[in-house]
């Protein structure tokens, strides 16, 4: 039996908000690479096939979005002719076309007022904008395509013929180490970023302790020219930030709280003593059984991640026993 679940699971949402705050330090190493304009200059010229230097990038990157709750990571204007939008993603990126719109937006806005000439949008003149481009960088576990093109029109629900039209797409170059080889070579920054995560996955696999895992990526790549002189600038800020982002933890902590913040509003709610006990008898019941199965879920996937068992126990409430035994399952 699971113990003193809402301590666990209010030291669970504390360890979520932990990750997410780290991740959004500076949005990461991929956001430290690629805010130095000679950096952006090389990625964009990879992509383009054609020259860039960093005088030719102006940096554009908004960074509060939706009510501070998201950044862009990296948002360029080059030679002052094109606005280009890139996120690195290690995880679903399925809404990155809608995400895209919301800060190009943004991103026009802020253009408008760099120029100091908005009043231009109300003139019978058409008003020339930079063009928009989109651009996804994946590296995370899961098998994705070497490229795929996304399609906001894919969120549309269906209805038929309507007025006027919107479209958005988002070129997503999985970088991974062994793909987009041709990009990589063009791009040294970006190459050094994948190795630097492939070499980041080895050492993970080697240690049980995050924490080492890092401090040894940054060691061989110091050692091997990968990165280093980033990574001895931001070393100390890398050591805080390159914990990835556990959507499913989150949902399984938003799944539990909600849980709980539901039966307790049914039961203040309740209208006679028969529903309490209904309540009491049936509802309570299956609903510990749900968040024993999530809390179960959760320290499988700690284990999944070579997690130390002491952390494990401590986030899920389980023995020591009933960690053991999710190994062999």
């Amino acid at each position: 039996m699971i113990k003193n679940r809402k301590t666990k699971i209010k030291l669970a949402k504390k360890a979520k908000k932990s990750t997410t705050a780290k991740r959004e330090i500076k949005d990461g190493l991929f956001k430290i690479i690629f805010s130095i304009p000679k950096n952006a200059a090389t990625l964009y010229s990879a992509l383009h096939n054609e020259p860039c230097t960093p005088q030719d990038i102006q940096l554009f990157t908004i960074e509060n979005v939706i009510s501070g709750k998201r950044k862009n990571d990296i948002a360029i204007v080059a030679k002052g002719r094109i606005i280009a939008l890139f996120e690195h993603m290690s995880t679903s990126y399925a809404n990155m076309p809608l995400r895209f719109l919301i800060y190009l937006e943004l991103l026009y806005d802020k253009w408008l007022k760099s120029q100091q000439d908005d009043k231009k949008l109300y003139s019978s003149k058409l008003y020339k904008i930079p063009k928009p481009e989109f651009v996804v960088l994946y590296n995370g576990k899961t098998a994705r395509p070497m490229q795929e093109i996304l399609h906001l029109s894919n969120a549309f629900e269906e209805v038929g013929e309507t007025l006027g039209n919107l479209e958005l797409e988002v070129k997503v170059f999985n970088i991974n180490k062994g793909m987009n080889e041709e990009l990589l070579s063009k791009c040294r920054p970006l190459w050094e970023y994948s190795e630097f995560v492939a070499k980041l996955r080895e050492y993970e696999n080697l240690h049980k302790d995050y924490t080492t895992a890092v401090k040894e990526t940054i060691k061989y790549c110091i050692a091997n020219d990968i990165l280093a002189s980033i990574l001895r600038e931001h070393g100390g800020i890398i050591m805080s930030i390159l914990f990835e982002y556990d959507e499913e933890l989150a949902r399984a902590v938003a799944i539990e709280e909600g849980i709980e913040e539901g039966i307790e509003a049914a039961v203040k709610v309740a209208v006679d003593a028969a529903v309490k006990v209904a309540v009491d008898t049936t509802v309570k019941a299956a609903v510990e059984e749900t968040k024993e199965n999530i809390l179960i879920e959760i320290a499988k996937k700690f284990l999944n991640n070579n997690r130390p068992l002491s952390e494990i126990i401590d986030y899920t409430g389980l023995t020591p026993a009933e960690v053991e035994s999710l190994r062999h399952n």
